[in-house]
């Protein structure tokens, strides 16, 4: 018999799967389950609300025609907010990823979403922020445009993508994960 390739780089997570005898794909690496305090629906649905007021945030921002998001020349307002909307994004992928697998991830998807999703929430917290300080910046050189309500508005949504989007990190953090072996996990004890 033929011995399998091991892969590098990126697709090393497929040596952890092996087809058995009757010639079905079994997963054999580590395993993580969800032991927080409060049942993992609950506390995905923290985090996921969390996430969404994080991502209304910047989508609101991205429909309001604040002068400082509107025109050319505005290099450095813009410029923050893509990186802001990169980050929501890669956040919004990695929760619905984290809700489509459930308490029980492999590891190559723990990798994805847990491990991850602390890092991306924190860089769009620091664009949100950068952006929201590059919009006063706007906003004291070159006035409201006669548009008050909408350039407070922009400010507004940027600190409030700040503000959910660390929540959203210490949601996070307070999620229990525990590493085993194997196919599946034993089912939790209720002892």
């Amino acid at each position: 018999m033929a011995e399998k390739k091991k892969r590098k780089g990126r697709r090393a997570y497929l040596n952890d799967f092996y087809t058995d005898v009757s010639g079905n794909i079994v997963y054999n690496g580590v395993m993580y389950r969800y032991e927080g305090d409060m049942p993992f629906n609950k506390a995905y649905r923290r985090l996921g609300a969390l996430c969404g007021l994080v991502f209304l945030s910047v989508f609101a921002v991205a429909c309001i025609p604040a002068p400082s998001m509107l025109g050319y020349g505005k290099l450095y307002v813009i410029l923050p907010f893509l990186f802001e909307a990169l980050g929501v994004l890669l956040t919004v992928w990695a929760a619905i990823r984290l809700r489509a697998n459930g308490p029980d991830l492999r590891s190559y998807v723990w990798e994805a979403t847990v491990k991850k999703l602390p890092w991306w929430l924190e860089m769009t917290a620091f664009f949100a922020g950068a952006s929201a300080v590059c919009n006063v910046i706007y906003l004291a050189i070159n006035g409201f445009e006669g548009k008050v309500f909408l350039g407070l508005l922009a400010v507004a949504l940027h600190i409030t993508a700040v503000v959910s989007a660390l929540l959203s990190i210490r949601a996070l953090r307070s999620m229990t994960w525990i590493a085993g072996e194997g196919e599946r996990l034993p089912p939790k004890s209720e002892d």
